[in-house]
């Protein structure tokens, strides 16, 4: 287990850094991308560890469903 700074993670854009506050669910940037805020922010996370900064995850890392135990 690694402990990641998960500061603005579900504000910033994973393609182009822009970071926006966002007051709905669902995060859209002016360069096209949109996201539901929660799964961005885990992305975005996921990608902190990963590649060591927030950036776009590559489509084979990301899952259609989560499944909640």
């Amino acid at each position: 287990m690694f402990l990641v700074d998960e500061a603005y993670t579900s504000q910033t854009c994973p393609c182009c850094q822009r970071r926006k506050k966002v007051r709905i669910r669902n995060y859209v940037c002016v360069c096209g991308y949109e996201e539901q805020c929660d799964i961005q922010g885990a992305r975005n996370i996921l990608a902190k560890e990963l590649y060591g900064k927030m950036c776009h995850i590559p489509e084979e890392t990301k899952r259609k469903y989560l499944w909640i135990a």
